[in-house]
C-alpha cells in the first residue's frame, strides 16, 4: 500500500473495482483507492474459506446456521489477507431498516466475534477512525460503500429493498455530512455484488409502492423485475454523488453467479454471506 496523498486536490480519480484472487480468495477491490488514499474498499466472494456446504466456503456471517468456528476462521483469514486488526472489525445488526450509526472508539470492534455484540438496530455504519474495518454481510441485498477520499471518511450500508425504501442510502450520506462535515459532491460510492435486474422478480404491489416514492421508474424496473442496484445508483445520484464517481462490480449478479457468490434466492434460502469491508489505514509518515 502506498502512502495516502496529502494534497487538498481531489479531482476525479478512477477508483474502479477489479476482481482479484489472492491465495485462493476472490474479492473485488479498489486498488487505486488503497494505493492513493490508504482506504480499503473490498467485496468478497464465496471462494477461499473453510465452511462446508451449503455455506461453502468463505461464509463470513454468524447468523445463517453455519458453524461459528468456521466463520471465525474465515474472518481471521480475511483480516490477515487484507491487513486488518482482528479485534476492530465492526458489524451492524442489519435489520432491513434505515438506521445509521457513527462508529467511535466506544463501539469499535462490535460484532467481531459475536452476533449479539453487533451495533444494534442499524443497517449502516460511518467512521473516520483509522484501522477500524466496517464489515457488513450480504446474499442478494446491495452492498454500498461510500467514501470521502480526501477527508478519509467511510460509510458502509446494507441496502435491501426495505432499506432502500426506508432511505438507507440517503441516511448514510446525510450522517456523513452531519457528523463528519463532508460534501456529497466529494463522495465516491461503490456498489458490490447483489441480485440484478435480470433476476429480481417482485410483485406489482411492491413496484407500485416504490413508484409512489421514487421517480425515474424506467431506470429501475423492467417487466416485473426490480433492478435494485440501479435504484441504489439513482438514490446516490439524487443525494449528490456524481455519476462518474459511482463504481460497480462487473458480472456480479449473485443469483446468476452462484458459483462465485452466495445468493438467498439462487441457493434456495439456506446459504452463506459475502462481505463488504471498508477501512481507513493509518497514514505512513
Amino acid at each position: 500500500m502506498g502512502n495516502p496523498r496529502d494534497d487538498n486536490n481531489d479531482d476525479y480519480s478512477d477508483y474502479g473495482l477489479t476482481l482479484e484472487v489472492v491465495d485462493g480468495t476472490g474479492l473485488y477491490i479498489s486498488k487505486a483507492l488503497r494505493e492513493e488514499r490508504g482506504i480499503l474498499v473490498a467485496f468478497t466472494t464465496r471462494e477461499g474459506g473453510a465452511s462446508r456446504a451449503p455455506y461453502d466456503s468463505l461464509n463470513l456471517a454468524l447468523h445463517v446456521g453455519d458453524n461459528d468456528a468456521a466463520v471465525i476462521q474465515n474472518r481471521e483469514a480475511l483480516r490477515a489477507l487484507l491487513g486488518l486488526d482482528p479485534a476492530l472489525m465492526t458489524c451492524a445488526e442489519q435489520v432491513h431498516g434505515g438506521g445509521v450509526a457513527v462508529v467511535d472508539e466506544s463501539i469499535a470492534g462490535s460484532g467481531a466475534v459475536s452476533l449479539k455484540e453487533a451495533v444494534r438496530g442499524v443497517d449502516a455504519l460511518v467512521t473516520n477512525l483509522e484501522a477500524v474495518p466496517l464489515t457488513l454481510f450480504f446474499a442478494d441485498c446491495v452492498p454500498v460503500v461510500i467514501v470521502e477520499p480526501r477527508r478519509r471518511v467511510i460509510g458502509a450500508a446494507h441496502a435491501g429493498w426495505r432499506g432502500v425504501y426506508a432511505g438507507i442510502v440517503e441516511n448514510t450520506i446525510n450522517r456523513m455530512v452531519e457528523d463528519r462535515a463532508v460534501e456529497p459532491a466529494d463522495l465516491t460510492a461503490f456498489i458490490g455484488p447483489s441480485i440484478g435486474g435480470c433476476c429480481y422478480r417482485v410483485g406489482e404491489d411492491l413496484i407500485k409502492k416504490f413508484a409512489e416514492k421514487f421517480s425515474d421508474k424506467e431506470r429501475w424496473f423492467n417487466g416485473g423485475k426490480l433492478d435494485l442496484p440501479a435504484l441504489v445508483c439513482y438514490r446516490l445520484e439524487e443525494a449528490g454523488v456524481g455519476p462518474a464517481k459511482i463504481f460497480t462490480c462487473e458480472d456480479s449478479c449473485t443469483s446468476c453467479r452462484t458459483d462465485l457468490f452466495f445468493s438467498y434466492r439462487g441457493d434456495g434460502c439456506v446459504t452463506g454471506r459475502q462481505a463488504a469491508v471498508a477501512a481507513v489505514f493509518p497514514r505512513i509518515d
